[in-house]
């Protein structure tokens, strides 16, 4: 098998919806494009409709059974394709790797490829965006892309293009289409693993062959199995059951290590072979009635973040995919979610070696055209994510719609059944519904009604809007617009003026510095409040949490956390100590206090590791502005593991934990930490609270 590498420079040109025939037969109005490449950023900001590429590429020889591929590993939207004038084939959607046979085509000597892409600007009048057809998710509708959901900018930044590799793929007559790999089973001993085999012969006849199966852990055999086919002409499907002893199970990094196998697989017959590999892990998924799920048959609470890591894939190369999987990682997340969309393919190779877990959504956001056709598209690139993706061991989950208006009922139905046809192995929902996203405190009422723990057993989505430091923000907005601010410009970048304002009602201060440190501080709060109440509610009603969002895809003023610069903001901080795995938290029902009044309603420690910890150190204490210590405690206690307990509780009768009556007015700060038998420190959080003069004298409960 070889390959001839076909990305560099090729040409283009903006066109109509035409054919081959309609283009000119020279060079006149064809410029030059790196591919591959998103459009938008190589030349044709904001253009939208079609882009013709060409390019040629010679083949010094071709072999009577040699078969040619031409193969893309992403293009979006609408793709058509000829070789040296004849039509080679079409496809729909944006994220999926495809190929064409081109066989028959080629020649020896000099080719030529052309194609046409279409990404379409869809009528606001009629189709966008309440009925939309293209289906590419928040790439195409969202409130974090460029024009957030407005009418008429809200298709800004079209994602179209080639921006996946281009590659001309020579094999023999049988080919390995797919390897498909899932676990079955895992007991003390051995894990059985399932291996569907998906190939083509073009052979004039059936062929009799050997097929060799091969496990390998960290360059060593495992497992090496051998079976007598009969491969017959066209498409054939093989299924396998293979026993790996003593199997190395795949985790989360904070519950064991994300192990991988490379499963190599080997097909001869008399005058020829064919080869291929996959990385693949075992473990086991599962969810219980409450909700509660289970990985390699242990529960684990999920700690997770919504991932929109880039509006243009071109952007976001391996460098880019490891620091954010680093930030990831120091915020101690150990779930993401793939929010309405499907990202770059090494991203979630990423995930599987980093031991992060994956939610998976398919490209459904909002509204779409109920019409046959467009849900006929639907069910098979559904069934075209599901395939693609299927040996990662970080997805966990397949979910077919976000917030689906509600006449989509059978829509997602159907698609949920196309997903359960297709992969059993994993759990899959329906959709993401509004009643899954609490956004208290940022669309609407206050932050306190979190107190209720809305949206489980697995809120999917809560957050609130935070802007990026002063350089992040400079190079976002233009100078002109930042201050005073241009409020259509912001709002181009997703700023969101009503809620900020009107629910948050917060103050934007004299100047830019101090909107942005009001702004950053109440995302700090709001982070670190709503989560730290739903940890608290482990094992109760809630089984894990995502929240809204990680990084920007573009400059924007977002509910990230990291900026589209990778600068944190102090959400990030907060997410980092609200997600520790073992943490310490303080119930604060005010920020405002007076002396003689308890300091908090209570002290939890949550347990999210497998691990018992005895004999475990806690202490508390209470310190003034100047830092001296105004209260504190030692406590020696056990914790379980996978657990949530209320240490202290305080009421109207509780006198050890109240704000000394001769305390200095001012801020205070609450401490805890929790340290194992051996002296480690498991974990660390603090609450920053001030002491206000109360005029009138009152009983203080």
């Amino acid at each position: 098998m070889k390959k001839i590498d076909l990305n560099g420079t090729w040409l283009y040109k903006i066109g109509s919806t035409g054919t081959a025939n309609n283009l000119p037969p020279d060079n006149i109005d064809w410029h030059e494009m790196q591919i591959p490449s998103n459009w938008h950023i190589n030349g044709l900001k904001d253009h939208a409709g079609v882009v013709w590429y060409k390019k040629t590429f010679l083949i010094e020889n071709v072999l009577e059974k040699e078969k040619c591929w031409l193969c893309f590993g992403g293009v979006d939207y609408f793709t058509n394709v000829w070789i040296n004038g004849a039509f080679a084939g079409s496809h729909e959607g944006y994220f999926q790797a495809f190929q064409f046979n081109i066989s028959e085509f080629i020649k020896k000597g000099e080719n030529s490829i052309l194609v046409k892409v279409d990404s379409p600007f869809e009528d606001p009048e009629g189709t966008w965006p309440n009925r939309k057809r293209l289906i590419k998710g928040v790439l195409n509708h969202h409130d974090c892309r460029p024009g957030a959901w407005h009418p008429t900018f809200g298709q800004s930044g079209n994602t179209g293009g080639i921006w996946g590799q281009v590659n001309l793929l020579f094999t023999d007559c049988v080919k390995i289409n797919q390897i498909k790999v899932d676990t079955k089973t895992i007991n003390d001993e051995s894990a059985e693993i399932n291996i569907n085999v998906e190939m083509l012969n073009h052979c004039e006849s059936s062929l009799d062959a050997r097929i060799e199966i091969t496990a390998e852990y960290g360059g060593l055999v495992q497992v090496q199995d051998c079976y007598k086919v009969k491969l017959r002409q066209t498409e054939s499907k093989l299924t396998y059951r293979m026993l790996i002893d003593e199997p190395r199970l795949w985790s989360t990094w904070d519950h064991g290590d994300p192990n991988l196998y490379k499963l190599k697989v080997r097909i001869e017959w008399q005058d020829g072979f064919c080869e291929s590999e996959t990385l693949f892990g075992i473990r086991t998924i599962h969810s219980d009635a409450k909700g509660q799920i289970f990985l390699n048959g242990k529960p684990i609470f999920i700690r997770g973040t919504n991932m929109i890591p880039a509006q243009w894939f071109i952007g976001y190369q391996e460098k880019e995919i490891q620091e954010d999987i680093s930030l990831l990682l120091k915020a101690n997340i150990n779930a993401v979610r793939i929010h309405a969309h499907v990202t770059r393919p090494e991203f979630y190779s990423a995930c599987d070696k980093a031991g992060l877990l994956i939610w998976q959504d398919f490209p459904l956001q909002w509204g779409y055209a109920m019409a046959e056709e467009f849900i006929e598209s639907a069910k098979r690139q559904i069934c075209e994510m599901v395939e693609g993706l299927y040996n990662h061991p970080s997805i966990y989950c397949w979910c077919c719609h976000n917030e689906p208006p509600s006449d989509s009922g059978f829509l997602d139905e159907v698609l949920q059944e196309e997903v359960i046809q297709t992969d059993s192995s994993r759990i899959i929902q329906k959709n993401s519904t509004f009643r899954e996203h609490p956004y208290f405190g940022w669309y609407e009422g206050c932050l306190e009604q979190f107190i209720a723990l809305p949206g489980g057993p697995i809120p999917s989505e809560f957050g609130a809007q935070a802007l990026p430091d002063l350089e992040s923000l400079r190079a976002t907005i233009p100078e002109k617009a930042l201050w005073p601010p241009d409020w259509n410009i912001w709002a181009y970048h997703d700023f969101q003026y009503d809620q900020t304002f009107h629910v948050v009602h917060l103050a934007m201060g004299e100047n830019i510095e101090s909107f942005i440190e009001n702004s950053q501080k109440y995302q700090y709060r709001y982070i670190k409040y709503v989560i730290e109440m739903y940890r608290r509610g482990k094992n109760n009603s809630i089984f894990g949490i995502y929240q809204f969002m990680f990084v920007d895809c573009w400059p924007a003023i977002t509910w990230s956390v990291v900026d589209y610069f990778r600068k944190p903001k102090r959400g990030y901080e907060a997410l980092k100590i609200a997600y520790q795995p073992v943490l310490i938290s303080f119930d604060i029902r005010r920020y405002e206090v007076i002396n003689g009044m308890n300091i908090f309603a209570g002290v939890h420690v949550v347990n999210d590791l497998d691990e018992n910890y005895d004999g475990t150190c806690i202490e508390i204490n209470v310190f003034d502005k100047k830092g001296q210590k105004l209260l504190g405690e030692k406590i020696h206690t056990d914790i379980s593991p996978n657990s949530a307990c209320c240490l202290i509780t305080t009421d109207y009768l509780t006198t050890q934990w109240r704000i000394p009556s001769d305390a200095e007015l001012g801020k205070i700060k609450i401490e805890g930490k929790i340290f194992s038998r051996e002296g480690q420190l498991l974990s660390q959080n603090h609450e920053e609270l001030e002491i206000v003069e109360t005029l009138a004298k009152e009983y203080v409960h």
